[in-house]
């Protein structure tokens, strides 16, 4: 993930880990100083409005000239002429599931799948309203950019119910995957990776693509205010956008990638078995990505998921 750094620098940055873009921030906020984080396109505005990050130097980036134009400017990624989010990795929140054991029954996937009573005891959701709250928003057919008092009310109405029928929630991609892998579960809420790997294994899954459509994001890199080592830090991010660390990300996650030049080292066949395409705005434009909202709104919502999941 890190070879251009590691190449310069002779070893890996140091780096902790989170469950989701709000972990992440409220440890910062705590006092927790790195030199960058790693948010995704929904949490930009709010680790902007937290007063604890700068704006990049892009010019200090050898590989900034072949980013996706589009994912530039994600979600406020660019304002006054800052870039204040290097976009790194995109990819989608969808279900993957066993062909062997979960049937369709001749419908189109659906996120109804995650709600099917037949498999109640044999489904998985990721353990973050970040995901889950907006994919059963998806299904609900909520209009993101105006979520309503009586839209959310309804989203999680759809939680509650499909709460009895979780075998458990989590966002670790290892449980994940073990799960799917022994039959423990049938189907799952997951990103690209987790199918990625189990296909790699031989396994009979499919990456679901639902009829709703799947909820698309992209994830980057924000520079902390009082990063330590601004150099290291920009040199951190350009090698994760550099085509050959794509090509990795690529193949071994299923993800996209956000530099233009990384689709010239994957053949067409392997891009088209993992859902991508030479031109990645094909998939990117057709997404439906997480809008931003208000704190007051994403405050009620990671409360009312974690209520949801203890069984509230």
């Amino acid at each position: 993930m890190f070879g251009p750094y590691i190449e310069k620098h002779g070893a890996p940055p140091e780096f902790a880990t989170y469950g989701d873009s709000e972990e992440g921030l409220t440890k910062m906020r705590s006092g927790y100083v790195v030199d960058v984080g790693h948010p995704c396109n929904q949490s930009i505005p709010r680790w902007i409005d937290s007063g604890l990050f700068r704006p990049i130097d892009t010019s200090r980036l050898s590989n900034w000239d072949d980013v996706v134009p589009s994912l530039k400017t994600l979600d406020r990624a660019q304002s006054d002429g800052d870039q204040w989010f290097v976009p790194f990795e995109w990819g989608q929140t969808s279900i993957t599931y066993r062909t062997d054991l979960f049937d369709l029954q001749g419908e189109e996937e659906s996120w109804g799948m995650l709600w099917d009573e037949r498999y109640a005891g044999k489904l998985m959701v990721i353990g973050s309203a970040g995901d889950a709250w907006w994919c059963a928003a998806i299904y609900a057919g909520v209009d993101f950019d105006n979520i309503t008092d009586e839209d959310v009310e309804k989203v999680n109405a759809l939680l509650r119910e499909q709460q009895p029928m979780v075998r458990f929630y989590t966002s670790d991609v290892t449980t994940m995957e073990q799960a799917l892998a022994s039959g423990e579960v049938v189907a799952g809420m997951t990103w690209n990776d987790t199918a990625t790997s189990l296909k790699n294994q031989g396994l009979p899954v499919k990456f679901a693509n639902p009829k709703e459509g799947a909820l698309t994001w992209a994830c980057g890199m924000m520079m902390h205010k009082d990063a330590p080592n601004p150099e290291m830090a920009h040199d951190i991010i350009d090698s994760l956008i550099s085509p050959e660390v794509g090509e990795y990300v690529i193949n071994e996650f299923g993800y996209g990638h956000c530099n233009l030049k990384t689709y010239d080292l994957v053949d067409e066949a392997r891009l088209a078995e993992l859902g991508l395409s030479k031109n990645p705005s094909d998939i990117l434009d057709r997404g439906v990505f997480q809008t931003t909202q208000s704190d007051e709104l994403l405050t009620r919502l990671n409360r009312d998921f974690e209520e949801i999941m203890a069984g509230f």
